[in-house]
């Protein structure tokens, strides 16, 4: 297993009971249990084909699920559609799963089916921010969404591809209604200052890390794509130094289940 050294401010100080939810590998995200126990409404930003972290999500806790991703469309399921037909008649790869892939539509329809799960078709951003390549989709704030979906208890999935950090400020400006967070930073090997600052800002506690071994490992060591987990401190105890261990086997899958986790130690 390769070992990489992360700085210490990257290290959980705190500990709570933890569960992980989804899928294997990608996909998969470890949660604060007391967080499944308190929210009444998940935010989730960015679906992609893969809402098992959702659907789980709602089932061990009963809360409202709201997806945000703008680029799960029609387009993109006929894409998929003719895609997976003509892999499933050429018998490429795992046949089992090439078939669940062709039916993954009809999953989907019938996950988002009614008021208590919904596919928001908006884009996870700022209010004014222009993206070119984006030019009729409709960017949404966590102001407009706490005004439509109002929660007291909500609990936030991010994982946007790099846009993370648009909106760090806007979760800040929130932290006293969220039960939790799981977050994905990309590029952390440039934006590692900016991760530092968002975690030295924000109320909850770091509790949990993982490498995302689907990222590059940059010259210098560093990986460039990291998921943290956050708690409320009241859900938290202090963890010892010797409980520091990451991947916690328990729980952690990598990514890329065609290559090992990566384990994770920390600078003194």
């Amino acid at each position: 297993m390769r070992k990489l050294t992360l700085p210490k401010f990257l290290c959980p100080k705190f500990k709570t009971e933890l569960v992980r939810l989804g899928g294997k590998n990608d996909g998969g995200y470890v949660v604060p249990q007391l967080s499944l126990e308190k929210t009444d409404t998940l935010y989730s930003f960015g679906l992609g084909d893969d809402w098992s972290f959702e659907e789980q999500f709602k089932k061990k806790s009963g809360a409202k699920v709201i997806c945000f991703d703008h680029s799960v469309t029609l387009i993109y399921w006929l894409k998929r559609f003719i895609k997976d037909l003509i892999e499933l008649f050429l018998l490429r790869s795992d046949t089992k799963e090439k078939f669940k892939r062709f039916f993954s539509f009809f999953y989907y329809k019938f996950f988002f089916n009614n008021s208590e799960t919904i596919h928001v078709k908006s884009f996870f951003g700022t209010i004014g921010q222009i993206m070119s390549d984006m030019k009729n989709v409709e960017i949404i704030d966590m102001n407009l969404i706490l005004k439509k979906w109002e929660s007291k208890n909500c609990f936030m999935k991010v994982d946007i591809e790099g846009n993370e950090y648009r909106v760090l400020g806007q979760i800040i400006e929130h932290q006293a209604k969220l039960s939790g967070l799981v977050i994905e930073f990309h590029n952390c090997d440039l934006m590692l200052e900016k991760i530092k600052l968002f975690i030295e800002k924000f109320d909850l506690d770091l509790v949990h890390i993982h490498v995302n071994n689907f990222g590059i490992i940059t010259k210098d060591g560093f990986p460039t794509v990291i998921e943290l987990t956050f708690s409320p401190r009241k859900f938290n105890s202090k963890r010892e130094e010797n409980e520091s261990n990451f991947p916690v086997q328990s729980l952690d899958q990598p990514n890329n289940k065609n290559e090992e986790d990566i384990r994770i130690s920390f600078y003194q």
